[in-house]
């Protein structure tokens, strides 16, 4: 068995790597967290966070599939004030 490649440059942060937990899946249990997040924020009725609700959409619409990548292009343009 080989070892993983490390980077030599210390300022070179490694990719992040999703093992399988012993009972589930690590993939899929991030990816239902992550709708269940994004089912709650999409359940909100009030009117003033329909604007954050639309932007969510779009971030589902460009990432079919994958809701952990729709959360986290949300929550990255939230942070940056997109």
């Amino acid at each position: 068995m080989s070892e993983p490649l490390e980077s030599q440059d210390p300022l070179v942060e490694p990719e992040p790597v999703l093992v399988p937990g012993k009972d589930n899946d690590s993939l899929a249990g991030l990816r239902e967290q992550a709708q269940d997040i994004i089912n709650e924020v999409l359940s909100g009725t009030e009117p003033s966070g329909e604007h954050l609700r639309a932007k969510l959409r779009a971030s589902i619409a460009r990432h079919p599939g994958f809701p952990e990548l729709a959360l986290l292009e949300h929550l990255m343009n939230r942070a940056s004030g997109s």
